[in-house]
């Protein structure tokens, strides 16, 4: 009797083991991945070109036009960084100057605290520039899979069901799926 009780719990727990999961995976969905400086759109593992990706969003005109200004900003973005980190270097690095006084030389730098910060804000709005182009990507992504399966729900929950008389006058069934 253990052995059937024991051989029928493990029968038991294999099925519900390969049962289907609640969140089905589509073939069609697309997934963002953060690398460094950008964001890379793949569908069933084969990285997307930005032309592509670019025509998946052509259904909603708010995601594609956000998707445009993405990818002129996010080259645009380490430009920026770069031109901001010279300019604080060049503040920090200073002109050098002299003082005389009663025939003595003073060497001292000048350094501008204004370039200092303004090189400062430029690397910063470059970063945010490249975070904003990569959330904006990521987030075109999920709109893309949250369509795809509202598109899913209502291809699956289409049916409709007639019941009633003819124009022949007989009595019909008519189902649509």
């Amino acid at each position: 009797m253990p052995k059937v009780l024991l051989l029928t719990c493990l029968i038991l727990t294999s099925i519900t083991s390969f049962s289907q999961s609640e969140k089905p995976v589509f073939v069609d969905s697309l997934s963002a991945i953060r690398n460094f400086m950008q964001t890379d759109v793949y569908r069933n593992g084969i990285k997307l070109k930005k032309d592509k990706f670019s025509s998946l969003l052509l259904g909603n005109s708010k995601w594609y036009k956000k998707n445009k200004i993405a990818n002129i900003i996010l080259p645009a973005g380490p430009i920026i960084s770069a031109g901001g980190v010279y300019l604080a270097y060049d503040a920090i690095k200073g002109v050098p100057m002299v003082y005389t006084e009663d025939g003595v030389d003073y060497p001292y730098v000048v350094r501008s605290l204004p370039k200092l910060l303004g090189g400062l804000a430029l690397f910063v709005t470059g970063l945010c520039l490249v975070e904003s182009a990569n959330e904006t990507k990521a987030n075109a992504t999920n709109w893309y899979n949250q369509d795809l399966m509202k598109n899913l729900k209502k291809k699956e929950t289409s049916f409709k069901l007639n019941l009633g008389i003819s124009k022949s006058g007989g009595v019909g069934l008519t189902a649509n799926f």
